[in-house]
């Protein structure tokens, strides 16, 4: 499953409903991701100013030496002529290309907001060892970053009914390894973007947490369209989205399999490699 093509400025809006100041953090972190944009940008308009300037005085001498005036400027005024054009040309597509690269920045900062604000209910024991199994406590994805108090890998596991009892049956048998490598399992019913019908007569697992709240299905239909479109079956199939512990979102995949998901985490740590960032 291939990440979402950059969001449209209406779904961006649907999704993004979010008063100024939220706007101004979100454009806070994506200048914190290119430090040296503005620097780039300054650096085009100059480059940009003085090719435009010397493009239109070379013009100007080819101009006369047509008429007649300084005739023998003209071949190297064709020459300077044609430089400035392949410079405003290359300097055009660098300045195009920073600003699609600011733009996906900005997509990708607003929906990883957005993601922080959904609500989940979860065991209390997620949050504190030595609270009664049976009670829960609703907190958002933002809470579960690294360095907050409980840092947890976000599972969001999106299928239909069918599949999510699969999964939830899977959860429970893997529970120990799912927690042991801070994986939490988030299950969302699609279309709907709401929670699965559960056993409520049997606590929730610590290692799954369930969607609340408004958002889950805005969510949910942007990232169940562009899987359609690449064929997959998202209700008997299903997807999933893991939030790395630094809340950024580190795979999209088609099919929910969380053995592999653990066995990949376990593998890191036998090889000696960073697990506090994935």
């Amino acid at each position: 499953l291939q990440p979402p093509q950059a969001t449209s400025s209406t779904t961006l809006t649907k999704l993004f409903a979010t008063g100024e100041g939220d706007d101004r953090k979100v454009r806070l972190r994506e200048e914190a991701e290119s430090p040296f944009r503005k620097i780039r940008f300054f650096v085009y308009f100059n480059l940009l100013g003085g090719a435009l300037t010397s493009l239109f005085v070379s013009t100007a001498r080819i101009a006369a030496a047509a008429s007649g005036v300084n005739a023998d400027l003209m071949d190297e005024s064709l020459v300077n002529a044609a430089v400035d054009v392949v410079g405003i040309g290359v300097t055009g597509y660098l300045l195009k290309r920073d600003l699609d690269a600011q733009e996906s920045r900005v997509q990708r900062a607003a929906r990883g907001a957005e993601l922080a604000k959904l609500m989940i209910r979860a065991n209390k024991n997620l949050a504190d060892d030595l609270a009664p199994i049976d009670q829960t406590f609703t907190t958002n994805l933002s809470s579960l970053r690294r360095g907050r108090g409980i840092e947890k890998r976000v599972v969001i596991a999106a299928a239909g009914q069918e599949k999510i009892d699969d999964i939830l049956k899977e959860a429970d048998r893997l529970r120990d390894t799912l927690s042991l490598n801070d994986l939490l399992v988030v299950p969302v019913l699609y279309p709907s973007g709401s929670a699965p019908s559960v056993d409520t007569s049997k606590p929730i697992p610590d290692c799954v947490a369930l969607p609340v709240g408004r958002g889950w299905d805005a969510l949910l239909d942007d990232e169940a369209k562009e899987a359609v479109q690449q064929g997959v079956d998202v209700a008997g199939e299903g997807i999933s989205i893991v939030l790395k512990k630094n809340g950024r979102v580190g795979t999209r995949t088609k099919g929910i399999f969380l053995a592999n998901m653990v066995g990949d985490v376990e593998a890191r740590m036998e090889m000696g490699l960073d697990v506090k960032n994935i």
